[in-house]
């Protein structure tokens, strides 16, 4: 009984910490812009078939080592001319926050309609990061399970360090908190939001490619993750970073939890659930302002 919950909490873990790298990213956009990119599961699905098509068809020397280091550049060039060329001049418009959730809407189903017309509708699967087993008395862990885990981690820290140590971190912020203030003072609003785009595509995008390792790479998958990215956005406090980080990590001890004790089809259920108890208590969230 003891190993099967200790398994149980290792699952959410896991769980949890890929849906922060992903939650913090939408977050983010949100705390800076307050504007919500509905197009941030479609990128998610845009990671997974990245690394598909590197590992699979092409089979390029160095593996995921490949993947993820043209995976990065590419995500950050498609997040930030995403945002210059289509999201920026909608800025110059009043209630500009609704034409670009709206136009973001449309780049979605755009998205989505061309993963299903280029890859067709059969799901793909991704080669194992690493192989094997890792024993500890009566634990046993998968390797890749381990792997997975390090690299969400390593990617919430590198997060963390860009915001709290550079210029860059530093001036997402200030915009975030007032950006009147942060204008007046000479940060440049227009390329502090273009980096913040870019930034949270390459989070989404890295998790696309770490859970489409246990998952199968799905032309449909966008919807699923883009309902469940703003669930624990909504549920951590819209726009609070701390709040989705630990709302990510609480929505996946529920799913590990429910999923074992009650079955996988009561998972969402049980997410939908919390955040609605949440929402009808306290509905600006764990940690977002009133």
């Amino acid at each position: 009984m003891f190993v099967e919950i200790i398994d149980v909490i290792i699952s959410g873990l896991l769980n949890g910490s890929v849906y922060a790298l992903m939650a913090i990213g939408l977050a983010l956009v949100y705390g800076v812009t307050k504007a919500f990119n509905f197009a941030y599961g479609s990128f998610y699905t845009m990671g997974g078939y990245f690394a598909w098509v590197f590992l699979v068809p092409l089979n390029l020397p160095g593996g995921y080592y490949t993947v993820f280091l043209t995976a990065i550049p590419f995500l950050f060039v498609v997040g930030f001319f995403l945002e210059k060329f289509l999201v920026a001049p909608l800025r110059k418009r009043s209630d500009w926050q609704m034409k670009a959730m709206m136009l973001t809407l449309g780049l979605a189903l755009f998205l989505d309609i061309g993963y299903m017309a280029i890859f067709g509708p059969r799901l793909k699967s991704l080669p194992d990061i690493v192989e094997g087993t890792l024993d500890l008395g009566q634990l046993v862990f998968m390797k890749q399970d381990v792997v997975i885990f390090i690299l969400s981690i390593t990617g919430l820290l590198c997060f963390a360090w860009l915001l709290n140590n550079t210029r860059v971190g530093m001036a997402v912020k200030a915009v975030a908190q007032n950006p009147v203030g942060a204008q007046i003072v000479g940060i440049p609003k227009d390329r502090v939001f273009a980096a913040t785009f870019a930034i949270s595509t390459i989070m989404v995008g890295i998790g696309g490619i770490l859970l489409s390792q246990k998952n199968f790479v799905n032309p449909q998958a966008s919807t699923g993750i883009m309902i469940k990215a703003w669930v624990i956005t909504a549920f951590g406090g819209m726009g609070s970073i701390r709040g989705s980080l630990y709302a990510a990590l609480i929505i996946g001890m529920l799913e590990a939890f429910v999923g074992y004790y009650l079955g996988m089809i009561h998972i969402d259920i049980a997410v939908l659930t919390v955040l609605l108890i949440t929402l009808a208590f306290r509905p600006q969230g764990l940690m977002g302002r009133e």
